[in-house]
């Protein structure tokens, strides 16, 4: 994405008016800076138990400039984060043996050992408002619903970081 800037340029305004009354217009010069923006090496860790859906959100992350590692399951994703410290956790709600409400709150509850409670947790969903209201008040921070992934998920990710 660019950004608009501003720049005061120098020198009167060809209108010939005092610089306290010239027209903004006049008086600057807007550009648009269409370079995108630096991303830091922001860490995401992205937690599916389907492998087609897991790489498919690793490649589009990865485009956006993010580092991501990978988990097939929840146990494996809390077992990277004994490893590694992420800015941010991206989760299937969907899962065998431990679904994405549960993760959540093992990952809350590991606070004390790993410093995870302020890590902002996003679940994705295929099902309906019901699951995606039910992940914000058992501690996600936000909610994706998988089909609009590709057009939302890393404007989460990006608006988390940047909180």
């Amino acid at each position: 994405m660019g950004n608009i800037r501003g720049n005061k340029r120098g020198g009167s305004s060809s209108s010939g008016r005092s610089s306290g009354s010239s027209d903004v217009g006049a008086e600057w010069d807007f550009t648009f800076d269409i370079r995108p923006r630096r991303q830091q090496q922001n860490s995401i860790l992205i937690v599916d138990d389907d492998p087609a859906q897991l790489n498919l959100l690793q490649i589009m992350v990865e485009r956006a400039g993010y580092k991501v590692s990978i988990a097939e399951s929840a146990q494996a994703a809390l077992a990277l984060m004994e490893e590694k410290q992420f800015n941010v956790v991206v989760s299937d709600f969907k899962m065998p043996e431990m679904n994405g409400f549960e993760f959540v709150k093992a990952l809350r509850k590991l606070d004390a050992e790993w410093n995870t409670k302020e890590v902002p947790v996003i679940v994705l969903t295929a099902c309906g408002e019901d699951i995606e209201f039910s992940a914000l008040e058992r501690g996600a921070d936000m909610f994706c619903e998988k089909f609009r992934a590709d057009s939302l998920l890393v404007k989460q990710i990006r608006f988390l970081l940047e909180m």
